[in-house]
């Protein structure tokens, strides 16, 4: 991929991310501040979609990511650079702070982590004692209507099931498991960290593959450090 593509991927799946909607030739050369023409940009997508970074759903003229374009995306994210704002910081901080139980600081952690990222939280220790919040979130994202929306409530009732799947592969580093890498179905990606005072805990950001991912990076990080 030239670096010319590298950028192009880049700002699709940022604009894709930031408008639920898919992203044209036009919209990127008109938001995007590019040095390149409207023709160019056509085929630079082109390229990009025949390599199988970008796909062309049928209702419309504008491209999505795939699972194949996020994973190129993310490999070339600064995520040692990755950081939450010190507002979110501070109160995440106090939410832990809060109670002296440390299973209802880490439940008032994963709250409010919700609230922050606008996406789910699955919370746990060890894979029978598992917690979930922002579950309305999840399904108010407009990927998720009508059937989809029932598809995640089933995900849910099954929630131990799944973490036992590929709970050995989840880390002190947080990870990403897009779409067909994890059992929860291809249209969710997990953002997955252990953290506690000895790793006995475990986050996960549960999204549509549509995420910031650095931003769940970042936040995953910050909780591992105030829980430990």
């Amino acid at each position: 991929m030239n670096k010319r593509q590298e950028q192009l991927l880049a700002l699709v799946i940022e604009k894709y991310v930031e408008t639920a909607e898919p992203i044209g030739s036009k919209f990127l050369v008109d938001e995007g501040d590019l040095e390149w023409g409207e023709a160019t940009v056509r085929n630079e997508l082109r390229a990009l979609e025949k390599a199988g970074y970008l796909t062309h759903p049928h209702t419309s003229a504008g491209r999505i990511p795939t699972e194949k374009g996020y994973r190129y995306y993310i490999a070339h994210l600064a995520l040692d650079k990755a950081k939450l704002k010190n507002s979110n910081r501070t109160s995440l901080e106090r939410a832990f702070n809060e109670v002296k139980d440390y299973e209802m600081a880490c439940k008032n952690v994963a709250k409010l982590a919700a609230e922050l990222s606008g996406e789910s939280i699955i919370f746990s220790f060890g894979i029978n004692k598992v917690y979930h919040t922002g579950l309305s979130n999840l399904i108010g994202k407009p990927e998720f209507g009508g059937e989809e929306a029932i598809n995640i409530l089933k995900m849910f009732d099954q929630c131990e099931e799944y973490l036992n799947e590929f709970v050995d592969e989840i880390s002190d580093v947080p990870r990403f498991f897009i779409g067909s890498e994890q059992p929860f179905g291809e249209s969710v990606s997990l953002t997955a960290s252990l953290a506690g005072r000895d790793n006995d805990a475990m986050f996960i950001v549960l999204s549509p593959n549509r995420t910031d991912y650095r931003r769940n990076f970042a936040l995953l990080k910050t909780i591992r450090e105030i829980l430990s």
